[in-house]
């Protein structure tokens, strides 16, 4: 009997192929989400901590000069988290659309194993089939050969 081959191995490994391709750039892209996230922790606790010292200066008296320019950046630091919020929000929705192409692709890979196990399983089948095939066959022979004619 012929050795086992895949029929679908070609194509088994280009879902391999592009199962890692995906893979990575989900890996990019939850990097760029998460650098966001950074950089919007930072901003926040900048926000936080120029609202903290606006509100120490008021207590203590402070110009207007330096009012206005807490204020500014303040507000600036308000309206950037805003922008980083709706920017971390798409990246978000990026990532989980990259995650759903990767799970899709996965359960394609996943998929052709199970049906190269399933021939597999077959295979042997038929290889046990034919070993025992050739054992009736050889003791048929044998007492075929030992019985008189």
């Amino acid at each position: 009997m012929k050795p086992y081959e895949f029929s679908l191995e070609r194509i088994r490994s280009y879902k391999v192929q592009v199962l890692d391709k995906e893979k990575k750039t989900l890996g990019n892209l939850k990097g760029k989400r998460d650098e966001i996230a950074e950089r919007l922790r930072a901003l926040e606790s900048f926000f936080n901590d120029n609202t903290a010292q606006l509100q120490e200066k008021q207590i203590k008296g402070v110009s207007m000069g330096e009012l206005t320019s807490l204020n500014f950046l303040i507000e600036n630091a308000r309206n950037r988290i805003g922008l980083l919020q709706y920017e971390l929000y798409k990246a978000e929705e990026v990532v989980e659309a990259q995650r759903k192409v990767v799970l899709t692709v996965y359960q394609e890979k996943t998929g052709m194993d199970k049906l190269e196990e399933r021939q597999v399983e077959e295979y042997r089948l038929l290889e046990a089939k034919a070993v025992e095939s050739e054992v009736m066959q050889a003791i048929t022979n044998t007492l075929a050969r030992k019985s008189p004619a």
